[in-house]
């Protein structure tokens, strides 16, 4: 009794009155202030801190932010209130795919909101992009320059590279010191190569790290809330390769065709509308990490989930090499096309591998109120100037859709057998690694051409193993969460990641490699 009583009074003595009264009414005046949601929008799913609570979870938990609103609401489309705004999340994969196909869903203003974020150029070529037909043109661009044939020559510049690194290990092996970063650096390379030509200027280990300083410093750009160390690092790394990019960009000839129709195409209508020299690399930066950043993270986990599974490498070893062909001088070719028509498993593990580490957050905005439908023929209201976020990462996840054993890596699951109709649509729907629609990535034939081809030379020519151990005690690193600005979780410690090495197989020892893409021939 005594203790109630002293509740009590403490409860009505006036500092705490009042402040317990100022709290109560900032939270009414919090939940005021959020926006309205017509009764056909999405259901609203609100936190217990009004206006905040929404945004200081996504941006410390990112990717994990829907997975965990997920597990706790489990709806397919919600309507999430941030600050004074609102956004729609969809975790429902034929929602996601009706929302992929509307029209009045756009990716674009995204594009034009974020460019000089993440580039840093100035106001007047701010206004060229955003006065001018360029952006339409831009992008257009970037799709013609990834046609079959152009991606058919960006596979086999690409995997020259890896070609050459791999046919320089001799007798004695290659020791990588950390498999990661080996791999990282060696495929960033291996891109750009590609993608600039003989004069790629992306080639010394400086400027690759740059890269990735720039790719990790991507949401400090974006929300540039405080000038941190790691905002300062980022900056300064984005203007050393501005630097070398303007220089190759100053010199390059428009019909040089060694250089690829993807970088060419975009670099030529900018140039139409009087963007010249420096101011070339300052935009063009703006792009360097979206063929790298999620390709190479997902090579890495690829590479992790086959080698260390010493009998999946004898099947996959089994079902690649039928498209080995041997010839003089030991060269050994490899065509990427066999790969696609002959390799179901090698795929599968791929993809399932893709599946894991993806946690791609789809962005559009809702340019017209609109309709998405569901499979169960229900619609939802979109309403105008509102963000629509599709978080893959969630239905990749989904034990409803993939079964018991999502959160673990089984190599044929791509090939299962017996599935209905419905379980057979939701997964092809749920997979998204790439996106959707009509901003479905355009290079993402070219990203997992030159994995493939890469994988298979490996797993035919080489013995891999762990520097610190055998496979059997190896344990995998922890997955980082995935930012929003990128796809694909890295380890969470890369600079930890344990070393590889590498020997050649016996009956490939002098083994050379060369691959072919379509017509087109090392």
């Amino acid at each position: 009794m005594a203790l109630t009583e002293s509740i009590v009074d403490l409860l009505l003595c006036k500092p705490v009155f009042l402040g317990l009264a100022a709290c109560a009414l900032l939270f009414l005046v919090g939940r005021a202030l959020e926006p309205s949601v017509d009764g056909l929008e999405p259901p609203i799913i609100r936190h217990n801190i009004p206006i905040f609570g929404h945004f200081y979870s996504i941006l410390k938990d990112q990717e994990a932010f829907f997975k965990r609103l997920d597990k706790k609401y489990h709806k397919p489309i919600a309507t999430i209130p941030i600050l004074n705004s609102k956004m729609y999340a969809i975790t429902d994969p034929i929602l996601v795919q009706s929302a992929y196909c509307n029209k009045h869903l756009s990716f674009t203003p995204f594009a034009v909101a974020g460019a000089q974020k993440v580039a840093g150029f100035d106001d007047a070529h701010h206004q060229v992009l955003m006065q001018s037909n360029v952006l339409p043109e831009y992008f257009k661009s970037i799709y013609d320059g990834t046609t079959a044939p152009h991606i058919h020559r960006l596979n086999v510049t690409s995997l020259k590279h890896v070609s050459k690194h791999i046919n320089s290990i001799g007798a004695d092996g290659m020791d990588a010191a950390n498999t990661y970063l080996w791999l990282r650096n060696l495929m960033t390379v291996a891109t750009c190569e590609a993608l600039y030509g003989p004069d790629n200027p992306i080639r010394g280990d400086e400027l690759v790290e740059d890269v990735w300083t720039f790719e990790t410093g991507l949401p400090y750009l974006f929300f540039h809330i405080f000038n941190s160390k790691t905002l300062r690092r980022t900056k300064e790394a984005r203007r050393r390769l501005q630097l070398a990019l303007g220089k190759w960009c100053t010199t390059m000839k428009q019909d040089d065709e060694q250089v690829s129709a993807y970088i060419r195409n975009r670099v030529g209508i900018l140039r139409g509308y009087g963007v010249e020299g420096q101011k070339l690399g300052d935009i063009e930066v703006g792009l360097i990490h979206v063929p790298t950043s999620n390709s190479i993270p997902t090579i890495f986990w690829f590479f992790i989930h086959v080698f260390t599974r010493p009998n999946l490498v004898v099947q996959l070893r089994a079902e690649v090499e039928p498209i080995a062909r041997r010839g003089p001088g030991h060269v050994v070719t490899i065509n990427v096309d066999d790969i696609l028509e002959k390799c179901p498993l090698l795929i599968s593990a791929y993809r399932e591998a893709s599946r894991l580490c993806n946690g791609f957050t789809c962005n559009r905005m809702v340019l017209e109120d609109t309709t998405i439908t569901d499979r169960h023929d229900r619609s939802y209201l979109l309403k105008k100037g509102t963000t629509v976020k599709m978080p893959a990462g969630v239905v990749h996840a989904s034990e409803d859709i993939w079964g018991e054993d999502a959160a673990a890596f089984r190599a044929d699951r791509f090939l299962d057998k017996g599935l209905t109709s419905e379980q057979a649509k939701l997964r092809r729907a749920a997979f998204t690694p790439f996106g959707g629609g009509a901003h479905m990535c355009p290079g993402r034939n070219f990203a997992t051409a030159e994995i493939y081809g890469f994988v298979a030379a490996l797993l035919l020519g080489y013995n891999v193993e762990p520097l610190d151990g055998n496979w059997d005690t190896y344990k995998p690193p922890p997955m980082s969460t995935c930012p929003q600005v990128t796809s694909v979780c890295k380890p969470e410690d890369e600079a930890s990641v344990c070393g590889t090495r590498l020997t050649r197989r016996n009956g490939w020892e002098a083994a050379q490699w060369r691959f072919i893409s379509g017509e087109v021939i090392e």
